[in-house]
């Protein structure tokens, strides 16, 4: 069985990726129930907003983990609550910190925001990072993510988040360093709204927005801590044996590579094996032919598993038993 999918220091974290319609729900399904059936505590969660996880199962999904098998709980996150859950969490963060900024109305500011770009990645990073909270309860966790270029600017997001959270903390630093040697000159100001006082902070213990942005930086620092951990996370790419999966597949390897995200698999889903030469079909077999060895050439140090096409789609547990034992065995 493969090292890489076996949880070791905690729960083992498996992102499955992927262009659009490669097989990524089938393939995380599959690996979700084989490895339950091998007696691991499995949570499949489909963080992909055109949610096919359960289709897959045959079952109805929510976003509250549901037991489908012995060991085997699934959910599909519903990515516009996401959004709205992450904002409300801003908004009421920022009314907590910046009280005597009420007056403002905040609700439109935050009406604008949720169809700023950027804020699917922030909500999708928020997600991953609740679900990895509560992975004491999970021997594996698999995530079905969505199409490539979302998932990997989610996964990039906790470096780059760490970049401009110790850029703002220095320079809340400075600010309160500024107001505390404005005291020391003019003494202690403070403002009233509503009949109420307010002083503002001078020092890092009692600022509220210092204390919102180390933890806040605490929290992202965990997440990119556990994503880039090759004892704790496992990344599997799924393509089909064709030219434009496999140059986003080539790309997605080089940008987890620049954030030391680890891609351990690749599956390359509809193989066509033929038992003799069909001469409709030799053009195809040959460009099939073409991107399995380039595939062999540019994934030198990535383990590659050939997934035949099958007479009919994989759907129901013993079909994906099936297959996730192909993965899991790698035969």
């Amino acid at each position: 069985m493969k090292e890489y999918l076996l949880p070791k220091k905690g729960a083992r974290v498996v992102f499955v990726i992927g262009k659009g319609g490669v097989g990524k729900t089938t393939t995380s399904a599959s690996l979700a129930v084989a490895l339950s059936k091998k007696g691991y505590k499995t949570l499949i969660v489909s963080l992909d907003p055109a949610h096919n996880l359960g289709d897959v199962f045959m079952k109805k999904l929510s976003d509250k983990p549901k037991k489908l098998t012995e060991n085997l709980y699934a959910s599909e996150l519903d990515m516009e609550r996401l959004i709205q859950s992450y904002l409300k969490h801003l908004e009421t963060n920022l009314k907590h910190m910046y009280r005597y900024l009420t007056v403002i109305n905040l609700e439109k500011y935050f009406e604008v925001l949720s169809y700023s770009p950027g804020i699917e990645e922030y909500a999708t990073l928020e997600a991953i990072r609740e679900i990895l909270n509560e992975s004491s309860q999970w021997d594996v966790i698999i995530f079905d993510t969505p199409p490539t270029g979302l998932t990997l600017r989610v996964l990039a997001l906790p470096k780059i988040s760490l970049i401009w959270a110790d850029k703002l903390i220095e320079i809340r630093r400075k600010i309160l360093q500024r107001r505390k040697a404005i005291a020391n000159i003019k003494g202690e100001e403070s403002y009233k709204i509503d009949g109420e006082e307010f002083k503002l902070p001078k020092e890092e213990a009692e600022d509220p927005v210092m204390k919102e942005l180390l933890q806040y930086r605490s929290e992202v620092e965990s997440v990119e801590k556990t994503i880039t951990n090759p004892e704790r996370t496992s990344v599997i790419a799924v393509m089909n044996p064709e030219m434009l999966p496999l140059y986003e597949t080539e790309r997605a390897y080089e940008s987890l590579k620049k954030f030391k995200v680890p891609l351990n698999l690749i599956v390359i889903n509809k193989v066509i094996e033929l038992k003799e030469e069909i001469p409709e079909l030799k053009v195809k077999m040959d460009a099939q032919k073409s991107v399995l060895e380039e595939i062999e050439k540019k994934f030198k140090n990535v383990d590659i598993l050939k997934v035949p096409m099958f007479a009919e789609e994989p759907r129901g547990l013993e079909w994906l038993e099936r297959l996730g034992g192909m993965i899991i065995e790698g035969e």
